[in-house]
C-alpha cells in the first residue's frame, strides 16, 4: 500500500486521517517513542529519523515543519512544535540515520497519545501513555522473567501463563556430582534452585554474587518500588516479591558452600525445550576465590536485608555464610577453577568461562574482592574491610592512570563501588578526597561519558556496540541516575524501549503490555519460537558479530567443506542475519544456534535483567512499603489474583484495574486487535461489546459489526469486496483505526 501523498487515494487517506482515523501504517520506520510512555513530569523527546545507511537506507524520510501530539481517545491536537535537527543535519555515526527531536515535554495530561507529521498524516509514532506508574508493570515483567529462568521449579500456568508452563525441570540437581570425578558416587550433592545464567541453562556462582547484589541494592535503594503482587508462587506472602525471588537465588548459594566456607564454582545443565525434558546428569566444578568472595557479598547483603526486615534467623545464617565464604577466599586469594578448558580436563563443563585471570590493567580480580569488601563493611561496620581499596587504590584504572578511558562503559562496576566509597562515614579522608577529585573530574570531561550525550542522535550514547551492548545502555543509565542526572537516566531507558533505529522495544512480547513492536525472538534454550516469555532484556546490536567461521569459508567458495556438509552448510542461509551494517543497526531477531550463533545478538542474561531492573525501579510510582513496615497481605493477594486471571487472558502480568492503562488500544477491556487473512482478530481481558466499522477509500461506510467478545475473537470480513478499507474497531470510549487490504 505505497500511497503518494499527493495521489488521490493518498489524499482520502489523509482526510479521514483528519477526521479522527488513526491508524499504524509504517509507524515504527520514522517517529520513535517510548512506546510505554513517560510519567507526567518527564522530559519527553520523539526521535525522527530518516535511513541514509543500512538496510533501511531506501526510506528515506524529511520531517515537515511541524510535529503534532494527538491524544488518541479524543483525536484531538493536544500540542504542536518544529523538529529541530540533530547536529545541524549530519549522518548519526552509529546509526547511519538523519535524525530529529521533537520535544513534547509540556504534554503533562494523563491519557495516551501518539506524535505525527502534520504534514504527512501517515508518519505517526506508535502509541504511549503518560502516566505517573507507566513503568510499574514494566519492572514486574522484568522481574517475572527471573521466575521464569528458575532452576528445579514447575512453571504452572496459573503463574507462568498457559503458553509458557512447564512440569519441574532439573530435579537431579539435587544427586550432582564432581565433573573431574563424575563416577564417584561420594562426590554427589545437591546444587538445586537458582537460575538458568541466560539462554543457556547452566549455573555460576561468580556471576549469582552479581545478580543477587544487583537485586539487593536495587532494593535498598528503592524498596517501595517493590511490591507482593507479581503472581509468582509468593506473592501474597507479605514479602515483597523480588526478596522472594532473591531469596531462591540466595539458597542455591548456600547449597553450594562447603563446610569449610569454600563455595562451589559452576554448575553444568542438561538442555531441552521444554527444560523439563533435559534429564541428563548435572555436574558442578570445584570451589575458587573468586566465587567465595562473590557469594560472601550477596551473603552479607540478604543478612543486611533480613535483619532490617526483623527475619534475625535467616540474617544470622547469612551472616555466618557470609564470614565463612570470606575468610576462605582470603586464606586462598590465589584459588582458580578453569571450567570447559580440556587443557584442565572441564571441557565442556558449562559453557561461559567464569575464572577470572589476574590483569593488573584491568584490576578485574581486584574488583571483585573490593565489592565483598564492602559489603562485608556495611554488614559489619568494620573499618578493617575498607582497608584493602584504601591501602592499594592504584590497582584500579581510574586511581592509577588520570585518563577518561578508566571511566567507560566497562568499568561501570567500578564506578559504583568509587559512589559507595564516596558515601562510607569509615572512609579514609585522604582516600576519598582522592576518589572524589578523580570520578567527578573525569565524570565530568570524560568524552566517553557527560562528552558523549549530545554525540548521539537516540539520546543514549555508548562508546561500542558490542556483545552485550544493551547492558551497557542500562548500567549507564544507572550510573547517570547514581549522578544524578535523571534525565539522561531515563533516556538510555527510552533507549530501551522503543527510542532506537529500530524502533523496538528491546524486551521480548511485551505487546500485552502496551508495546506494538517488541522483540519476537532470541537466543534461548527454552522458547524455539516467536513466542517468548514476556520482559526478557536481549543482547542488542553487536558490531563485532558474525556467523562461525565454516559460513565464512563456505560462503566464499560454495564448496562441499564449509560446515562438514551440504546441510550444515544451508544452515548458513536459514535466517537472514545482519551483514555490514551500521553498528547500532547490527542486531535481528533471531533464535539460532551454530553456525548462526545468535546468542552474540539476542541472548539474554540475568546481568542485562538485573541492571535494567535496577534502573527501571527509579523511575516507578512508590507503591510498596518501606524495608521495616508490614504488607497488607489481604491486598497484596488480591491484587496477586487479579494479575493472574489478566495473564491468562493476556499474557500479562498487571492487574486487572490497571488493564485499561496498558494496552495497545487505550481502553477498558480490549488488549489487542490485528488484522489477518480478512480477519480483524481481538483479544479482550474480560466479556466485552467490540464495534468494527468498515470505511472504503472514499470515506463511505460499508460495513458495520456488533460482537460480544470474550477471550480472543476472529472476526470474518471475508464478504467484503477486494480492496483497500480502513477499520475503526471501538470498546467503551476507546477507538483504534487500522488500514486493511481485502483479497
Amino acid at each position: 500500500m505505497g500511497f503518494s501523498k499527493n495521489s488521490y487515494l493518498g489524499r482520502i487517506w489523509r482526510y479521514f486521517i483528519l477526521a479522527g482515523v488513526s491508524f499504524s501504517f509504517a509507524q515504527d520506520v520514522f517517529i520513535t517513542v517510548d512506546q510505554f510512555g513517560y510519567r507526567p513530569s518527564d522530559k519527553k523527546i520523539a526521535v525522527l529519523r530518516s535511513p541514509e545507511r543500512g538496510f533501511d537506507a531506501s526510506h528515506s524520510y524529511t520531517p515537515g515543519t511541524t510535529m503534532e501530539v494527538i491524544d488518541s481517545a479524543t483525536s484531538t491536537v493536544v500540542f504542536s512544535g518544529a523538529p529541530v535537527a540533530f547536529q545541524e543535519g549530519a549522518i548519526d555515526t552509529a546509526s547511519g540515520d538523519k535524525i530529529w527531536w521533537f520535544d513534547f515535554s509540556s504534554v503533562t495530561t494523563p491519557g495516551t497519545y501518539y506524535v505525527r507529521d502534520k504534514s504527512d498524516n501517515l508518519k505517526q509514532s506508535f502509541y504511549f501513555r503518560i502516566k505517573d506508574d507507566v513503568y510499574n508493570d514494566i519492572l514486574k515483567a522484568a522481574m517475572r522473567m527471573m521466575f521464569y529462568q528458575r532452576v528445579g521449579m514447575a512453571k504452572e500456568a496459573k503463574y507462568a501463563g498457559s503458553e509458557w508452563a512447564d512440569a519441574i525441570n532439573h530435579e537431579q540437581d539435587k544427586h550432582a556430582r564432581l565433573f573431574t570425578d563424575s563416577t564417584n558416587a561420594a562426590t554427589e550433592r545437591d546444587v538445586s534452585g537458582g537460575w538458568f545464567d541466560a539462554g543457556d541453562f547452566n549455573k555460576y556462582t561468580i556471576w549469582n554474587g552479581n545478580y543477587i547484589e544487583m537485586l539487593l541494592r536495587a532494593y535498598l535503594e528503592k524498596p517501595r518500588a517493590f511490591t507482593d503482587d507479581y503472581n509468582i508462587p509468593e506473592s501474597g506472602n507479605g514479602i515483597p516479591d523480588i526478596l522472594d525471588e532473591v531469596k531462591w537465588g540466595m539458597d542455591h548459594l548456600l547449597r553450594m558452600q562447603n563446610t569449610d566456607g569454600s563455595v562451589l564454582s559452576v554448575v553444568d545443565e542438561d538442555h531441552a525445550s521444554p527444560p523439563s525434558a533435559a534429564m541428563g546428569n548435572s555436574y558442578y566444578g570445584a570451589p575458587n576465590a573468586m566465587s567465595a568472595y562473590s557469594a560472601a557479598k550477596a551473603f552479607a547483603l540478604g543478612s543486611i536485608v533480613a535483619d532490617k526486615r526483623g527475619n534475625t534467623t535467616y540474617a544470622a545464617t547469612l551472616k555466618d555464610a557470609a564470614l565463612r565464604a570470606f575468610s576462605w577466599a582470603e586464606a586462598h586469594p590465589d584459588s582458580m577453577f578453569y571450567n570447559n578448558k580440556a587443557e584442565y580436563g572441564t571441557k565442556d563443563l558449562a559453557a561461559g568461562q567464569q575464572e577470572i585471570d589476574t590483569n593488573y590493567v584491568t584490576g578485574a580480580r581486584f574488583v571483585v574482592k573490593v565489592a565483598a569488601d564492602f559489603a562485608m563493611y556495611e554488614m559489619t561496620e568494620d573499618p578493617k574491610y575498607l582497608k584493602r581499596f584504601e591501602g592499594a587504590t592504584d590497582s584500579l584504572p581510574l586511581m592509577r592512570q588520570y585518563g577518561n578511558w578508566a571511566l567507560d562503559q566497562y568499568r561501570i562496576a567500578h564506578d559504583l563501588l568509587y559512589l559507595l566509597y564516596l558515601n562510607y562515614k569509615d572512609a579514609n579522608a585522604e582516600t576519598k578526597s582522592l576518589v572524589q577529585e578523580r570520578f567527578v573530574s573525569v565524570f565530568k570531561t570524560s568524552n566517553y561519558i557527560v562528552d558523549g550525550l549530545g554525540k548521539d542522535g537516540y539520546r543514549a550514547y555508548i562508546r561500542d556496540y558490542n556483545w552485550g551492548s544493551n547492558s551497557a545502555k542500562a548500567s549507564s543509565g544507572l550510573l547517570y541516575e547514581k549522578m544524578e542526572n535523571h534525565d539522561a537516566a531515563e533516556d538510555y531507558l527510552h533507549y530501551l524501549h522503543g527510542v532506537n533505529p529500530f524502533g523496538m522495544v528491546y524486551l521480548s512480547n511485551m505487546k500485552s503490555y502496551g508495546a506494538e513492536k517488541s522483540v519476537t525472538a532470541f537466543y534461548h534454550g527454552w522458547f524455539n519460537d516467536d513466542n517468548p516469555a514476556p520482559g526478557y532484556l536481549v543482547g542488542g546490536a553487536n558490531s563485532r558479530y558474525t556467523w562461525a567461521d565454516c559460513c565464512k569459508q563456505y560462503d566464499a567458495d560454495h564448496s562441499a567443506k564449509g560446515c562438514g556438509s551440504a546441510s550444515n552448510n544451508a544452515l548458513c542461509y536459514a535466517v537472514s542475519i545482519p551483514v555490514g551494517e551500521p553498528h547500532e543497526k547490527m542486531y535481528s531477531n533471531i533464535n539460532s544456534g551454530w553456525p548462526i550463533d545468535s546468542w552474540e545478538l539476542t541472548e539474554p542474561s540475568l546481568g542485562y535483567q538485573t541492571y535494567y531492573i535496577r534502573l527501571i525501579s527509579n523511575f516507578v510510582q512508590e507503591k510498596g512499603v518501606d524495608i521495616g513496615e508490614k504488607i497488607d497481605t489481604e491486598s497484596s493477594s488480591s491484587s496477586a489474583a487479579n494479575t493472574a486471571e489478566s495473564s491468562s487472558a493476556t499474557n500479562s502480568s498487571s492487574s486487572s484495574k490497571d488493564k485499561s492503562e496498558s494496552l495497545m488500544i487505550s481502553g477498558p477491556v480490549v488488549t489487542s486487535v490485528h488484522f489477518v487473512r480478512n480477519a480483524i482478530l481481538v483479544n479482550v481481558s474480560r466479556e466485552s461489546v467490540v464495534h468494527i466499522q468498515i470505511f472504503d477509500m472514499q470515506g463511505n461506510k460499508v460495513e458495520s459489526i456488533q460482537e460480544r467478545v470474550l477471550g480472543n475473537k476472529r472476526i470474518s470480513l471475508d464478504a467484503l469486496p477486494q480492496g483497500y478499507y480502513i477499520a475503526r474497531i471501538t470498546n467503551g470510549n476507546a477507538a483504534k483505526s487500522i488500514p486493511i487490504a481485502i483479497r
